[in-house]
């Protein structure tokens, strides 16, 4: 992409000389971006609504794309998290991504403690560009109270961050700075005084603790600011400014135009031997170059056409020869790139409405209806999450405000955050590699199955689906390990695993060890900016004691309340129990006295025998008493159930001996009873699996996957209670909405006797993206 066709230049000051000059000692640092440039991967997690209640799902979609915002076809899996606010981890869902989309749900149990929850997405390639590009949003769960704290444990964080990454002598110099108290921006009004304590400029929050002013640094001269909260007043000491170099400015106010202005003092002009280059780009994405040399000139503004930038963040980078001095980021919105959407009445039936949906073109959406009883406001949208966040340093709050079409100032606040993301100055090595990383983490497409296996009966091994189909096969050529890729398997899925000799007999493997996967312990990414923004965080506390000491760097400290987990494992327990309750009722009315032993995979893999597992895992032994056997342990007798059918000495049937030979592969399942309900001694359940019912023999080796992708479940419209307003209604949900070539489709809700909006996100095939709100009353 070039923009040298757009750009025009004039000139200010009395100083009349710029030289557009080829500045070949960044010539390498260009090759270097470019070189081996790493695809980049984006999400976005649309909820049904950001507000729930304890006992509530929260159901999610995911959006997996390019940095073109086209849907990404390289993941398939998606790690998506639920965190407490102090970083606890709840649960991970492995969602299955297909053509850039995925569905899932957290549901809640009712067991979590009120208050504000964090979602967090991810694929594995994704790290290669740092904790920057993780997707993360912020949800309430249950009646959150507002609690009225001790002021006086307040934690204030004051940033300075100079405009391009530091401050210049004898020129006029923009400064944004930033407040935050307890994590969150706060009011304040503030100024800047000098050494004789004179009032140089006055500032005041203008959105979530962010401002700016402008003064005129000069030499030899110390600075403070004065920043009062409320009736606390803090002072920082404004950084030094460097006495040569040059001061960066833009103007991003014209909807077609861009302006630089990059000015210089006279100290630097006076020693001024170097060349300088602007390097325009989007994280990797390369757009073009300017090489300026000056002479006998203060100040030089560029005015650019914004056609040929990104949609979204930009980046503009300084370079004095070959090293980079200057960063600013700067947001283009171009209105072509977003799709309206159009929602029209089409029939009402006895209890429902038929809608049409019409999007202009070819599109992937999910739709949240909800009633407009509570004022819903969302914390991210589809353009927050894929023109924003995956460019900037740390958590943003409320990123949606800056695409609320309702926000009339939501381009200068935006402009605002971007000024207080500063800038890390680094060496050209770190700079290539901060902007065009190295290849370390690989696409996931599955899940894998490796293991080793012996002897090797054959060459070719396959796995067979649970209808009894070849699903795939692997050529081992030999090795006794093997490994196969990219299956699409869910958690708690089985395989079978066999050999297949050329002559297409199927044979079982004797001998088979399976790698347990290790399971990728997700961590909240920490929420603090990480830029050169000069810093003092302190505590009212020990405000005097803290006021006049120099710049110190800390993160913010958020007091918030912890989570009960404890509840919450124990509700999932509870259904967990009433569905094997459930499944093997039939074999014991009593089955609620039982509870289910997990079975170690050695046990199947080494062909062990019901008798040996007994022994093994309980000291279960079979004792001969007056020609009758009994399973004892510890002198204490048990009974044992097969499939229902009491085994005892006097039983005609199967014998207790022949009972403890069955094969572990073919039992399905085996509980104890945790009471003594029968004959006043406990008994053990054992469930055989259908092809041992059958008298089927089994050829192959069965696997179950404990790690694999979460399955989605089924949505069901919720049954409401307009009267009560403690959360936000919850209409319909709608995760796969698609429309056709034309980019028409149909959307059929519950008729409502009250007013109800539809949050549509999406995306087209062409990386069009959708953020709408439609009312009907």
């Amino acid at each position: 992409m070039k923009l040298t066709s757009y750009l025009l230049f004039s000139f200010l000051s009395f100083f009349t000389t710029i030289i557009i000059a080829q500045n070949k000692s960044v010539d390498s640092v260009i090759t270097a971006l470019q070189k081996d440039q790493l695809f980049f991967e984006k999400v976005f997690i649309h909820t049904n609504k950001s507000e729930y209640n304890n006992e509530d799902t929260i159901w999610f979609k995911a959006y997996v794309t390019s940095n073109e915002n086209k849907p990404s076809l390289k993941t398939t899996l998606l790690y998506v998290s639920l965190f407490s606010a102090t970083g606890d981890l709840i649960e991970t869902q492995n969602i299955l991504i297909n053509e850039g989309v995925g569905i899932g749900q957290f549901e809640l149990f009712g067991a979590l403690k009120s208050g504000d929850y964090y979602i967090q997405a991810n694929t594995n390639y994704m790290r290669n560009f740092g904790n920057e590009n993780t997707f993360v949003t912020k949800v309430k769960i249950g009646n959150v109270v507002k609690i009225m704290r001790n002021r006086s444990n307040d934690l204030f964080d004051i940033q300075l961050f100079p405009e391009g990454g530091y401050l210049l002598e004898d020129v006029k110099n923009v400064v944004a700075i930033k407040v935050l108290v307890n994590g969150k921006g706060s009011s304040y009004s503030g100024k800047i005084m000098d050494s004789k304590n004179n009032e140089i400029v006055q500032f005041n929050n203008e959105y979530l603790g962010m401002s700016t002013c402008e003064f005129y640094y000069k030499a030899s001269e110390k600075y403070k600011a004065i920043i009062k909260i409320n009736d606390t007043i803090l002072k920082l000491d404004v950084p030094k400014a460097k006495p040569t170099g040059l001061r960066l400015k833009i103007l991003n106010t014209d909807i077609n135009m861009l302006n630089i202005e990059l000015q210089t003092n006279k100290n630097t002009l006076n020693n001024l031997n170097d060349n300088f280059s602007i390097l325009f780009h989007q994280n990797n994405k390369l757009i073009d170059r300017v090489d300026v040399t000056l002479k006998d000139t203060l100040t030089t503004e560029l005015k650019i056409q914004k056609e040929g930038f990104f949609n979204g963040v930009n980046t503009v980078t300084v370079f004095k020869n070959s090293i980079p001095i200057l960063e600013r980021k700067f947001f283009v919105q171009k209105v072509n790139n977003k799709i309206a959407i159009k929602i029209e009445e089409q029939l009402k039936e006895k209890d429902s409405i038929v809608y049409n949906l019409h999007a202009v073109s070819k599109a992937n959406l999910s739709v949240s209806i909800l009633s407009n009883q509570i004022d819903y406001q969302e914390n991210t949208n589809i353009e927050s999450a894929f023109l924003l966040t995956p460019y900037i340093n740390g958590f943003i709050e409320n990123p949606s405000y800056y695409f609320n079409e309702g926000n009339s100032k939501r381009y200068k606040y935006l402009d605002l955050l971007l000024l207080t993301q500063g800038w890390t100055q680094y060496n050209i090595s770190e700079y290539i590699d901060t902007v065009n990383p190295k290849y370390k983490y690989d696409f996931e497409i599955g899940f894998k199955l490796s293991g080793k296996v012996s002897p090797l009966v054959s060459n070719n091994m396959v796995l067979i689906n649970n209808a009894n189909q070849i699903a795939v096969r692997l050529f081992l050529n030999g090795k006794t390990e093997f490994s196969f890729k990219n299956l699409v398997v869910y958690k708690g899925d089985s395989i079978k695993v066999s050999f297949i000799k050329p002559n297409q007999e199927i044979v079982k493997p004797r001998n088979i060890y399976f790698d347990t996967l290790k399971v990728k312990k997700q961590e909240l990414i920490n929420n603090v900016s990480k830029t050169s923004g000069f810093f003092k965080t302190v505590k009212k506390e020990a405000l005097l004691e803290s006021i006049n000491q120099t710049d110190i760097y800390c993160q913010a400290i958020t007091e918030l309340d912890t989570v009960n987990l404890k509840n919450r494992i124990r509700s999932k327990q509870f259904l967990t129990d009433k569905k094997f309750n459930d499944k093997y009722r039939k074999y014991d009315f009593h089955i609620g006295g039982y509870y289910k032993l997990d079975v170690p995979e050695w046990y199947l893999i080494n062909d062990d025998n019901l008798g040996g597992f007994l022994r093994s895992e309980k000291g279960l032994e079979k004792r001969n008493t007056g020609g009758n056997y009994y399973l004892v342990a510890s002198s204490e007798g048990y009974g044992l159930s097969i499939d229902g059918k009491e085994i005892t000495p006097i039983n005609e049937g199967l014998s207790l001996p022949s009972a403890l030979s069955i094969n572990m592969n073919d039992i399905e399942v085996i509980a104890f009873q945790s009471k003594h309900i029968k004959r006043g001694f406990p008994y053990i359940l054992v469930v055989t699996t259908d092809n041992y019912k059958k008298g089927i023999k089994e050829l192959y080796k069965k696997h179950f996957f404990t790690q694999g992708f979460n399955r989605s479940k089924k949505y069901y419209t919720p049954i409401q209670d307009f009267n009560i307003l403690r959360e936000t209604q919850e209409i319909d949900w709608k995760p796969i909405v698609k429309t056709n070539e034309l980019g028409e489709t149909q959307i059929r809700i519950k008729k409502q006797q009250q007013d109800y909006s539809f949050y549509i996100q999406g995306f087209t095939e062409n990386g069009e993206l959708i953020n709408e709100i439609i009312s009907f009353e």
